[in-house]
This record gives structure tokens, sequence and C-alpha cells, in this order.
């Protein structure tokens, strides 16, 4: 390695990557006229997210997301959306901090590390994750929070810029189709091909039949982890997925991964008291959930094909079997 160079950033072990990443951090406050005292890593997945303290007890968070995960408009829409959530609703979501510039979005780059980190930086929430508490009361306030930012979604103008991007099929961010690619699908067995071929077609229709004027700005990833709960109020967070699609994908999401927590147990009496808080302020929409979220699986078999092929032909057969399930009871059993 010659003098001034750095080892490749994708290469190093998580705690070199942390090195390297805090320091991206550092470089990113200075961007802000914030005296911070305290810059302590909060989580590492996909993203790296910071916990800023300053000396006068201001607690902030700071995330760098990881290159290529979501594009600069995509985040932009996150923080013009929360700009207007702030101002016209009292939705207790994160607000975005401006750097000194006026950004809301900062385009980070560095030669210790690879590609482009955008950073954002915004107030702290309070509370713990709703994750720890599934209750039927607890429920019914996400299915209230879902509907107030559906109809805020729906009534607000957003500005020129503002992302066109739109969650209308399995795959809607430009992410390519492998799953359905011959190369893939010459894997599967006969009995495999036809599940997932027919599944395939069933949230083809679903997604076309949707009423259009349902479209509005949604969150996209509102589920019980990324929603905390402080003296019975919810705060949703991680905005980073805002895109505009439909009420009905958005809770669909966000049930199924309740259903995947939970088990089908407890599922059926939680997801009437989603229903119930969510129908005080909207009527449910009309389509078939069960089918979307289907999508969701389709979405996930694909991902592994791109990415993890190893874990595919397990994933295969385990969705194959839900899948064919679906066709013969008309009920997603996981």
């Amino acid at each position: 390695m010659t003098a001034g160079a750095f080892q490749d950033f994708v290469t190093l072990t998580h705690r070199g990557k942390l090195r390297r990443l805090y320091r991206l951090a550092e470089v990113a406050l200075s961007h802000y006229d914030l005296p911070a005292t305290e810059v302590r890593l909060h989580t590492f997945a996909t993203n790296a997210i910071y916990r800023v303290r300053t000396a006068a007890g201001a607690v902030y968070a700071l995330r760098l997301a990881y290159p290529g995960w979501r594009t600069l408009s995509d985040l932009r829409a996150e923080a013009t959306w929360l700009e207007a959530l702030a101002r016209e609703t009292n939705i207790l979501a994160p607000r975005v901090v401006p750097a000194r510039d006026g950004s809301a979005v900062l385009s980070l780059q560095a030669p210790w590390v690879s590609g482009q980190w955008p950073g954002t930086l915004m107030t702290w929430l309070p509370g713990r994750l709703l994750a720890h508490y599934l209750t039927p009361d607890n429920l019914a306030r996400l299915g209230a929070l879902f509907a107030r930012l559906h109809q805020h979604g729906k009534d607000w103008q957003p500005p020129p810029g503002f992302t066109t991007r739109r969650f209308e099929a399995f795959l809607s961010r430009d992410e390519p189709d492998v799953l359905f690619s011959e190369a893939v699908l010459d894997t599967f067995t006969v009995e495999e091909r036809r599940a997932f071929l027919q599944a395939r077609s069933w949230v083809d229709q679903e997604y076309a039949a949707l009423d259009r004027r349902d479209l509005r700005v949604i969150h996209c990833d509102l589920w019980h982890e990324n929603v905390k709960i402080y003296h019975s109020e919810l705060y949703p967070f991680d905005f980073e997925d805002t895109i505009w699609g439909f009420r009905l994908h958005d809770i669909a999401m966000s049930l199924l991964d309740l259903l995947e927590t939970v088990g089908p147990v407890r599922y059926p009496e939680l997801q009437v008291a989603f229903r119930s808080g969510y129908e005080r302020y909207l009527h449910w929409p009309d389509g078939r959930l069960a089918v979307l979220q289907i999508g969701r699986l389709l979405w996930q078999a694909n991902h592994a094909a791109r990415f993890e092929p190893a874990s595919l032909d397990t994933l295969v057969a385990n969705h194959s079997r839900i899948f064919r399930e679906y066709a013969h009871r008309g009920e997603l059993i996981l």
C-alpha cells in the first residue's frame, strides 16, 4: 500500500469500518453550528446512526446512509415531507436540522470510505421501540397514526422536485427482476415455478386494480420497529422510503411484519385493533391485502436471488408452500 493510500472500505473488518465512519460523522457534524460534546454510535446495519449530544443537553440523530441504498432524491423527499409534517400536523415525527448552508441532506465523500454517504441530522425521539409493547391499545394507536399520515399524504401538495417514484408493483425502486429470469426459474421445481408465476400474476393484477385516485405520499416502511412509544404517544421515524403509493400497500407491509413477529395466534386480535384505530380517521382501503403481502414475499425472493443465492432454494420452497396454501384457502399462512 502506497503512502497516503487507504485499504478499500468494503474489505475492512466491522470494527475497521466503524473507525472510518466515525471520522465521517465528525466531518458531517462540521457542517452544523452544533457544539457536540458526545457522538456515540447507536446502530450500524445498512445505515450508521449516531446519537449526538450538545453541551446544552439537546440530543440529535445523525444518519449516514449507505452508498446506493437510497438516492439523494429519496432522502431529500424524506426531509421535505418531515418538514411539512412538522409545519402542518402534530404528528410526532423527527425534525430535520438543516446544515449551515441550509442543506437538509449532505453529500459526504472522503478518501477513507467508499462512495457517497448522504448525511441527515434530525432531532432524537424519546421512548422505546413499539416492538416491545404490541398490545391491542397500542396497535389501535398505530392504526390511527397510519390514517393521519395517509390523510396528510393525500392532502399535501409537494414542491417541485419532489420524488416521482411510485410503489405500484412488487419491484418499484429500479431493482432488476432477477427472480423471474429464465436462468433462475430453471432452478425451480415444476411445482415451485407454477406457484411463483401464479403469485406474480395475482400481485400484478392486484396493483393494476387499485384505484389510482388513492395514490398519495406514504411512509412505505412504517412497522413496529420504526415507531417509538413514550407516555402512550407514538413517534414514527425512518421516513427514508418516502414514496408515492397506495394506502393498502402501506398497511399490508406493516401487518405482514406484525404477523411474522407475533404469530398466527395473537395476530387476529392485533389486526382488528389496528383497523379500529385506522377507521377512526379514514375508511379501510379496498383490495386484497394478503396479495400485496405476497408481493413482499416475491420481493424477498428477488433480493435473495440477487445477493444471497445460497439461501434461495430454501426460501423458494417455503414461499411456494405459502402461495399454494393461499390458492387453496384464500388465507396467508406463514
